[in-house]
């Protein structure tokens, strides 16, 4: 077999699996739409997912799986809509599950579909270019920030990754360290049940902002410097493994 072929074989089989996702994805979208669960409020989520009865823990995550790929829903929505409906931590489970999922096929996506998808999810060219520029030379260091904010895009730099020099390996990690802390401070933090929004609950919601902020505008100020770091770790990484392998 010529190397021309295996090359259309490939492209064959890149081309019917992006096919196959795209349909799944459709398909799924109509489904929660057909629930009306694209374009709501929190409360309006809770009262929905509720509504489907045994089955409402599968459908949470499965809201929660396309708001990272085709719903444009903020993932902090979700995840307090799920601790109201089954408390802190299975909402917590059932968002990491979901989210997580989500990003990888995202990420998938952008690799495999490439431009078309992630300009869609952009929702313009322009827009797309613009969040190229920005991770360009420090893709790593910003994507593990932007995740970790609740401030961010995610279902477009999920995407993007997908176009940018970052290894798959490297965006799993990423992604299960980040969603992690993220939806455990969501439902810390954000639900009201853990630390109120009052008295000291304020102070202490005040200096993590305070914090948290302080530590992205660093990151970006050292974040190319940051990013070749992070690169050389993870070549040393894999070859050590390599060796012993």
């Amino acid at each position: 077999m010529t190397v021309n072929e295996n090359t259309k074989k490939t492209l064959i089989r890149l081309v019917v699996s992006g096919i196959a996702i795209g349909a799944v994805i459709l398909a799924g979208y109509f489904i929660l739409k057909h629930f009306g669960i694209t374009n709501l409020s929190q409360e309006e989520i809770q009262t929905t997912i509720a509504s489907t009865g045994a089955i409402a823990p599968l459908v949470f995550v499965f809201a929660s799986f396309m708001q990272v790929t085709f719903i444009p829903i903020p993932s902090t929505v979700t995840i307090l809509a799920g601790s109201f409906l089954f408390g802190p931590l299975p909402s917590f489970f059932y968002s990491f599950i979901g989210i997580l999922l989500g990003a990888l096929l995202a990420f998938a996506l952008g690799r495999l579909i490439g431009r078309p998808y992630i300009n869609w999810v952009a929702g313009s060219r322009e827009t797309a270019d613009t969040w190229l520029a920005k991770l360009k030379g420090r893709e790593n260091v910003f994507l593990f920030f932007a995740f970790l904010l609740p401030v961010f895009p995610d279902d477009l730099l999920c995407s993007v990754a997908g176009m940018l020099p970052v290894k798959f390996p490297v965006f799993v990690i990423m992604q299960v360290i980040t969603r992690i802390t993220s939806i455990g401070a969501t439902l810390i933090f954000m639900s009201g049940a853990i630390i109120p929004y009052e008295g000291w609950g304020l102070w202490v919601i005040g200096a993590l902002i305070i914090v948290a902020l302080a530590a992205f505008v660093l990151s970006m100020i050292y974040a190319v410097k940051l990013n070749e770091m992070f690169d050389a770790m993870i070549q040393k990484i894999s070859a050590r493994f390599k060796k012993e392998k």
